[in-house]
């Protein structure tokens, strides 16, 4: 009770200090018109959170958690969320560069020599801002095997085709290709070089310092999670459950929950992780390529270790979609205001990542 008091105490100074960001009111409108058609007991649905200075000012939860034993989501579910946890990998890679274990210029093969010859240098660094060349490995087992439910991600088969493909699709630093592939190998860099699995490294220097108690990358299918959202898939009108036995971790596996995201995005600004303004100014840095600007879907972007920049509402979002089986993530840094909005989904639905923009935008349009 006394946290929560005080948490509201630092809501209202924040909502004095920055008077020209939004009121609570106008938040909650937006978040709720975007959101209510979730607000159910008999399917899946989202938890919302938007904070300024760090603090959560506003969170609802839609939907429920569980269809089975009629739980729903609430202030502590924890989703997974997917291609989020990529900047973490990232994050991991830039720390063991600055503890001079790694070279983010060398060759992959400093670090991993039994990758195949690619016939020509690929950086760490191009490794991580998706300017590799190599290939992507979820197209084509999804074409060998079809998608079975999240199960065709066999860890086995997707090392034994990273460690024999040798071609690559472009000249490495060109150009932006997203590839799960480079960072599926990126963690095992981080294994290579720490002597630690991904998760043991990610939580030592990364989610125990900040105090994210809830969040770790999921190398255990058969793991019990306290709080744990079922992911859920809508067939023929009818809910199934969508879930996965994926244990390889790297380009997803992350499960996290709004608090523990809300605290991680407010570390770009009070910098807490170990590395301080150096990490940070790798971590924000955008990339370049030799061929231009990237393009991310319809919108200008600048990738950075794992986040993306995209202009909404007037704003500069700052932050990382995810989307794997029965789950959406969509935490971002509103970057001129220092606000967060985080909202996690346990039912596939791409549509779930531009309710954060439609919330963003409204919010900003019916603040002025």
């Amino acid at each position: 009770m006394l946290k929560a008091t005080f948490a509201l105490f630092l809501a209202l100074v924040s909502s004095v200090i920055f008077a020209d960001s939004a009121s609570l009111k106008t938040i909650s409108k937006a978040i709720e018109s975007n959101y209510i058609d979730l607000d159910r007991t008999d399917g899946p649905g989202c938890s919302v959170g938007y904070a300024r200075n760090g603090v959560l000012i506003y969170q609802r939860q839609f939907g429920m958690a569980n269809l089975e034993h009629n739980i729903p989501i609430d202030s502590t579910t924890v989703f997974r969320i997917g291609s989020t946890s990529k900047q973490f990998v990232a994050t991991s890679i830039a720390m063991l560069s600055l503890q001079g274990k790694l070279d983010l210029d060398d060759d992959i093969h400093t670090v991993l020599p039994d990758l195949p010859d690619y016939g020509q240098p690929v950086t760490i660094r191009q490794m991580v801002n998706h300017s590799s060349g190599i290939q992507d490995y979820m197209p084509i087992l999804a074409a060998l095997y079809g998608n079975l439910d999240g199960n065709f991600h066999l860890g086995e088969d997707i090392l034994r085709y990273l460690y024999r493909m040798n071609r690559l699709d472009f000249e490495p630093g060109s150009q932006y290709a997203y590839s799960n592939s480079a960072y599926i190998l990126l963690a095992q860099a981080v294994e290579a070089v720490s002597g630690q699995t991904m998760r043991e490294f990610a939580e030592e220097n990364i989610f125990k310092p900040l105090e994210m108690h809830n969040t770790h990358f999921h190398d255990n299918h058969r793991e019990l999670v306290k709080h744990r959202a079922d992911g859920y898939l809508n067939i023929d009108g009818q809910w199934q459950k969508h879930n996965t036995n994926l244990e390889i971790v790297g380009d997803g596996g992350v499960f996290s929950t709004i608090e523990d995201l809300v605290t991680w995005y407010n570390n770009f600004t009070d910098n807490r992780l170990l590395g301080g303004t150096q990490l940070m100014k790798i971590l924000t840095t955008p990339a370049a390529y030799t061929e231009g600007q990237a393009k991310y879907r319809t919108w200008p972007t600048k990738y950075s270790f794992g986040n993306m920049y995209l202009k909404f509402g007037g704003k500069t979002l700052f932050g990382h979609s995810g989307g794997f089986v029965g789950f959406v993530s969509a935490p971002y840094r509103i970057q001129e205001t220092n606000e967060i909005m985080v909202s996690l989904c346990n039912y596939k639905f791409k549509g779930n990542v531009n309710r954060v923009f439609d919330t963003v935008e409204k919010i900003y349009r019916d603040s002025k």
